[in-house]
């Protein structure tokens, strides 16, 4: 890890953990209700096992978030998983134009501050 403060450390943390917390219950929610979050040509252009990888694949970046911190390893992982997070979160942007132009925000969001997040842990 770079050197970096005190406080810029804390507010990583706390970006770290929100969005683990955030992508984790957004994909296993997703996973279960993915009918019910799209439209039918969202349905239709990603199947339904597509679905299901895309939230595995989101449980398992929110864990490498916050588990290389926490048993004190190399935050090597936490900058794949922030990297690979934002490739999702970005993914879903694309989705929500093109099917609904409403929530882009909440695709984004994500997206930026994984991003911030991969830079400053490099």
């Amino acid at each position: 890890m770079n050197y970096m403060s005190k406080s810029t450390n804390i507010l990583l943390w706390i970006l770290q953990i929100g969005l683990a917390f955030y992508m984790a219950t957004g994909a296993i929610y997703m996973m279960g209700h993915h009918t019910d979050l799209s439209s039918l040509w969202a349905r239709n252009t990603v199947p339904p096992p597509a679905w299901t990888v895309l939230g595995v694949l989101q449980i398992l970046f929110s864990l490498g978030l916050v588990l290389p911190g926490l048993l004190k390893k190399s935050h090597t992982l936490t900058v794949q998983s922030a990297i690979g997070l934002a490739v999702i979160s970005l993914l879903g942007t694309v989705l929500y134009s093109a099917y609904s132009g409403s929530g882009i925000v909440w695709a984004l969001l994500p997206a930026v501050i994984a991003a911030f997040i991969a830079y400053k842990r490099k």
